[in-house]
């Protein structure tokens, strides 16, 4: 869009004579330059239920790079009840180490399907609610989970999961 007012005013430039008029052409051909790259769709930060979308993405993919860069260095990831993943984890690490590499030993065919997300305004910033689907080999029931999200990152997450089902369709 801006690219055709640059050719424009670039030819009006090499016509005009007046050096304080190139100056003025030449700064505000800039700033349109600089706006339209900033304005850029993809360079707008991801919504709150974007940003749960993509972290259940990632965490589906296996890939542990791009959902730790979803969430805060400080995370507090908790999963309740007294199941081999189970227990409060800070930080991306432990918690891909603690809950993520362990899901699949115990429940090979773990898979999550959002059913809905609903998003609340607070104080710090957004709380999300989310309904899953739990599914795998003899495990089919439901989750409801609760991300945290502060200055667009994921600062917590807390799992209130079926675990008598999970213990059930645990393979040991």
């Amino acid at each position: 869009m801006f690219a055709s007012y640059r050719v424009s005013l670039n030819i009006y430039i090499k016509n005009e004579k007046d050096e304080h008029m190139k100056k003025i052409l030449t700064v505000l051909i800039f700033s349109l330059t600089l706006s339209s790259q900033a304005m850029h769709h993809g360079d707008s930060p991801m919504s709150a239920e974007e940003l749960v979308k993509k972290a259940y993405a990632t965490f589906a993919a296996g890939d542990s790079e791009a959902w730790a860069k979803l969430h805060a260095a400080d995370l507090k990831f908790t999963i309740l009840g007294q199941l081999p993943h189970s227990g409060t984890f800070n930080g991306t690490e432990a918690t891909i180490k603690n809950v993520f590499e362990v899901i699949p030993v115990y429940w090979p065919s773990f898979k999550l399907e959002t059913i809905n997300i609903d998003i609340v305004d607070s104080k710090s910033g957004k709380t999300a609610y989310v309904l899953n689907k739990l599914m795998g080999d003899n495990l089919n029931s439901f989750a409801l989970h609760m991300f945290t999200i502060e200055d667009n990152k994921i600062a917590t997450f807390t799992a209130f999961d079926d675990y008598d089902s999970m213990r059930q369709a645990m393979v040991e």
